[in-house]
């Protein structure tokens, strides 16, 4: 019984998933180390087609490589901007966090199967959980629903890429790769 307890307890007390007093991130907040999607995997990806490698993801960017369709490279590493936070609010209470209805819920970089980064009310928290989110077309959320998609998030996710030949450069084309889901 009291393997049970501190197993909970550290459940619980995961940093992740805990909301922790922070200042709201100032914009654009930058993730490093970013693959924002379930079964996201840094690896081996292959060019479905062409696609434009650039010298960094910062704004003074230049071309550096073109890599063409069919093309083994080397996902290195992921930047995730986010530009503006997606906008949402609590319709029902959300116990897990003490949110109320009226409360709204910054998100930011997705993490998958409905988690994000978000903050509220003066938390920060790394994972959490938005399934019980319903889009604005009323999609979305099937049961247990407690707050409302107002406005979407805007983000890019930029990926930091090896080729064969041993160049180095940024691009935001991550669809125009195979290998990157590890769910695919």
């Amino acid at each position: 019984m009291i393997g049970l307890v501190i197993a909970l307890l550290a459940i619980q007390l995961d940093p992740a998933l805990t909301p922790h007093r922070a200042p709201k991130p100032a914009l654009p907040k930058i993730d490093e180390n970013a693959c924002p999607f379930e079964g996201c995997q840094i690896g081996v990806w292959t060019t479905r087609e062409a696609v434009q490698l650039f010298s960094t993801w910062g704004l003074e960017r230049k071309p550096v490589a073109t890599i063409g369709k069919g093309e083994p490279v080397t996902a290195i590493t992921g930047i995730n901007i986010t530009f503006a936070p997606s906008e949402i609010q609590v319709t029902a209470p959300i116990a897990d966090y003490g949110l109320k209805p009226g409360d709204m819920i910054f998100g930011y970089m997705n993490i998958g199967e409905g988690n994000f980064n978000a903050w509220f009310n003066g938390y920060w928290v790394e994972q959490f959980d938005g399934s019980g989110i319903t889009a604005p077309d009323g999609s979305g959320c099937r049961r247990k629903c407690n707050a409302k998609l107002l406005k979407p998030s805007v983000t890019e996710w930029w990926i930091k890429i090896k080729t064969k030949q041993g160049v180095t450069g940024w691009t935001t084309d991550s669809n125009k790769f195979a290998g990157q889901d590890a769910l695919e």
